[in-house]
């Protein structure tokens, strides 16, 4: 019992002296923000692809994932920084999950990760999609 007590006194003796105040800031790539305007076309394609309250039919995961990987295709041939490689490997992955993702499957995770994308390498736009209510009619409608 003896070892289990000075085990659990060691982590807790971590824990205590753990502030939790480390900074990483220094091994973070330095953030670049692409002009949304330059995008908008593929951000909208998209938006309406994750946002719209259809059923999530092969097809539209096929265009979804093809979307995303020619906006991180783009993305990366746009700037050499070492953040857009990142969030352009990030789009790539997105791409992978959305292309299996199971038509049954809830969403949430796939607009939280597409609008996470979107917000670290885009500058902010009100035109955003942020839900189905936010989609704009398209032309014709």
């Amino acid at each position: 019992m003896a070892p289990a007590l000075a085990l659990a006194a060691a982590v807790a003796a971590t824990l205590v002296s753990c502030s939790g105040d480390a900074d990483f800031s220094d091994a973070m790539p330095t953030p670049v923000v692409l002009s949304a305007e330059d995008y908008q076309r593929e951000i909208t394609a998209i938006d309406r692809l994750v946002f719209e309250e259809k059923p999530m039919t092969e097809a539209r995961r096929v265009a979804l994932a093809a979307k995303l990987e020619a906006l991180a295709g783009r993305m990366r041939a746009s700037n050499d920084s070492l953040f857009i490689k990142l969030e352009s490997l990030e789009t790539r992955r997105l791409a992978s999950l959305a292309k299996n993702l199971s038509p049954e499957a809830p969403r949430d995770a796939l607009r939280n990760n597409w609008m996470r994308i979107r917000n670290n390498v885009f500058d902010d736009r009100a035109w955003f999609a942020r839900s189905a209510a936010d989609l704009a009619r398209p032309p014709g409608t």
